[in-house]
């Protein structure tokens, strides 16, 4: 009898050291499996490009693959939806536009575009800008303006989607300006500039797709949106310099579903901020007009509600148009 109770205590024993031990070896081995990243944009838009020059140097970090998904649609409403309602294990997650945070102001979605995600860094920032064909009468920003005045209404002009920052800022410069222009939105930077090339808009406030364009003299850059003036474009005056206090509300976060264990968030942003090191990323980045621009989790947290907050300001300030 004695044997079978010593047995039995060891065992017993056994089993209360191997739980308590449990969440260790569970944290160490994550990631155990293949990561997926959800892009809410189409191949080959600037937030696809970014994430993806991320992921090699993130993966081989992390000792696991990781999968992009791109699931366009509904100004990120799509892809966050599907986000929300994900297990918070940390093998889900995605990639946060500010327009996603901002144009949840403006349609009925299921989830709270800050509250309902726990961030793991901000990793770049987009440059933005206002442009016309090479052939256009207007010259610069002010030629464009005079003519709105005079004509409201008539100038016609492009963006990636409704509530974006680019999209925010032409409804700015309407207010500031004093002018009535028509927005046409697009699924993207790539459709808004095959739209102005096209001859079906005047003009197209753009996210960094408008480089390679402008670059090959296939498009002319009236304005830049940053508190600086554009690296790239050295010579063109930012909003602020002609006149106009508005300046583009832009980041771009990796985020998951909230509940988020916490050791999990760490290994993924040590992962993710020594990628964001690597030359080959910056240079990727520096050729779709983007910049390493980092935060951490908490803080990034943060920078997502002002986003929030400053964009529901406005569009309550200016009218939902």
């Amino acid at each position: 009898m004695k044997k079978y109770f010593k047995i039995g205590f060891s065992l017993v024993s056994f089993l209360a050291v191997w739980t308590m031990a449990s969440p260790c070896v569970a944290a160490e081995k994550f990631p155990a499996k293949s990561i997926t990243i959800v892009a809410g944009t189409t191949p080959g838009a600037t937030v696809d490009v970014s994430i993806r020059a991320l992921m090699e140097p993130a993966s081989k970090n992390l000792g696991q693959p990781l999968l992009l998904v791109n699931k366009p649609g509904g100004g990120g409403s799509v892809m966050l939806n599907g986000l929300y309602i994900t297990k918070p294990d940390a093998y889900t997650l995605g990639v946060l536009a500010s327009g996603y945070i901002s144009n949840a102001h403006l349609f009925k979605v299921p989830y709270h575009p800050v509250e309902d995600f726990d961030p793991i860094l901000q990793y770049t920032v987009p440059q933005f800008g206002l442009v016309v064909r090479p052939d256009s009468p207007f010259k610069t920003l002010k030629d464009l303006i005079i003519y709105a005045k005079a004509n409201p209404k008539k100038i016609k002009y492009s963006t990636s989607g409704v509530g974006y920052p680019n999209h925010l800022v032409m409804m700015q410069l309407e207010e500031e300006a004093n002018v009535k222009w028509t927005h046409v939105p697009f699924e993207g930077g790539q459709e808004s500039m095959v739209a102005l090339l096209g001859g079906h808009v005047d003009c197209s406030s753009q996210t960094s797709a408008l480089k390679p364009f402008v670059m090959a003299g296939r498009a002319r850059l009236l304005a830049t949106y940053g508190e600086k003036r554009n690296p790239s474009f050295p010579d063109v005056p930012t909003l602020i310099e002609q006149g106009y206090n508005i300046v583009a509300l832009s980041y771009y976060f990796i985020i998951g579903p909230k509940g988020l264990p916490k050791d999990r968030v760490k290994i993924l942003h040590d992962a993710f901020y020594e990628g964001l090191q690597k030359p080959e990323v910056k240079k990727t980045f520096e050729q779709v007009d983007m910049a390493v621009s980092y935060r951490n989790s908490e803080d990034s947290k943060k920078a997502m509600m002002e986003i929030f907050q400053r964009s529901g300001k406005i569009l309550e300030k200016i009218g939902k148009k």
